[in-house]
């Protein structure tokens, strides 16, 4: 069973390598033993699942859009696509390494896999104070991508100098 499931609970159906079950979750990171946590949409709150410190967090229901964290509740949120960074670049260090021999088509074999895969995968939508993972609900227009400068001022309290002209 996977980690949120209800005893007794019965899904339409079993999530496999092949054919995950994909509700709408949130993974989030507990605050005392910073071990990620998921909830599925509509899950009640309960102890982390590691140290068993309590936690209020109850992830939205399927079909809310997401405008506040469900773990921090911080209303600065951007989407970023749902993809491992280490896989991607790993691909771009393949790609490169066989340069030498493909006269620089695997390059352009990695170009083409990263624009199938860019338009395969959902997105998600991240806290850029908790880093909290919204995955599974619908987009949000309001959101707008990864911002540097955002992520500055939560993370140094402030963005480089000259960083601030055009945002608000």
């Amino acid at each position: 069973m996977r980690a949120g499931c209800q005893k007794g609970e019965i899904r339409s159906r079993p999530p496999t390598p092949y054919n995950p079950v994909l509700l709408p979750s949130v993974n989030f990171l507990c605050l005392q033993c910073e071990r990620r946590l998921l909830r599925d949409a509509g899950e009640t709150s309960r102890p982390c699942d590691f140290c068993g410190v309590a936690n209020g967090v109850v992830a939205p229901d399927e079909d809310a859009v997401i405008d506040r964290c469900a773990a921090c509740g911080h209303d600065e949120l951007y989407f970023q696509k749902d993809f491992n960074r280490r896989t991607g670049i790993a691909l771009v260090v393949v790609g490169s390494i066989f340069v030498p021999w493909t006269y620089g088509l695997s390059l352009l074999g990695v170009t083409i896999l990263d624009y199938i895969v860019w338009r395969i995968v959902k997105d998600v939508i991240v806290c850029y104070e908790c880093q909290a993972v919204h995955r599974g609900y619908p987009p949000n227009p309001r959101l707008k991508p990864f911002d540097l400068v955002i992520h500055d001022r939560h993370v140094y309290g402030a963005a480089p100098p000259g960083a601030e002209e055009g945002h608000s």
